[in-house]
């Protein structure tokens, strides 16, 4: 489904993102988790099942005169991949497990389509004005973010073992565009356009 939505925001910006939407088996999976993580009673933020995704480029705040061009932009590359399977497998932190800020579940994608798939957004992107990101791409699902060093040994310990944990498989078909709106109980996402891959 796609929603042709830039006519609806006239004045507003719109903090955007593009990411690769997860299964509902693989979020219940990484939900019952993180709620035994959560024993570790350390200082985290977690992110709720409904803010899971495989992000491919955090756009920001973007004015509603620039989404029908980066729709079409994105478009052309999406219309070149086709669906790829990917498993969502292991775990780990940045920037290390030693120093946890951001705790993660790892992407397994042996083909290199999705690295394909987010250089191919970064290019078209740039070419829009949005600066291209520093880091190398690394898929990966965000699944909490660490506030303070309150039981950090604990949830080191707990986060090793899970770097062997399988949380599921799936097929890739489609990436989202995004928008999230910050709110005090944490952000909340709106599913704004969807592209379908191959199509």
């Amino acid at each position: 489904m796609k929603y042709e939505f830039w006519n609806l925001y006239l004045v507003f910006p719109m903090r955007l993102f593009l990411a690769i939407p997860i299964d509902k088996h693989i979020l219940d999976a990484l939900a019952g988790t993180v709620e035994k993580v959560r024993q570790s009673r350390a200082s985290v933020r977690w992110v709720r099942p409904e803010g899971m995704h495989l992000t491919l480029k955090f756009l920001g705040e973007t004015d509603p005169d620039r989404v029908k061009p980066l729709v079409e932009a994105v478009t052309k590359v999406t219309q070149s991949v086709m669906p790829f399977p990917l498993s969502v497998h292991g775990a780990g932190a940045y920037p290390s497990l030693k120093r946890p800020r951001v705790l993660w579940a790892g992407i397994i994608e042996t083909s290199g389509t999705i690295h394909r798939l987010a250089a191919g957004i970064e290019e078209e992107t740039g070419k829009l004005g949005w600066e291209k990101e520093k880091r190398k791409f690394s898929p990966h699902v965000t699944i909490g973010r660490v506030k303070g060093s309150m039981n950090i040994a604990r949830l080191t310990a707990a986060m090793e073992d899970l770097k062997v944990e399988h949380w599921g498989d799936q097929e890739a078909g489609e990436v989202a565009l995004y928008s999230s709106e910050l709110k005090p109980g944490g952000a909340v996402y709106e599913r704004v356009h969807v592209f379908g891959l191959g199509r």
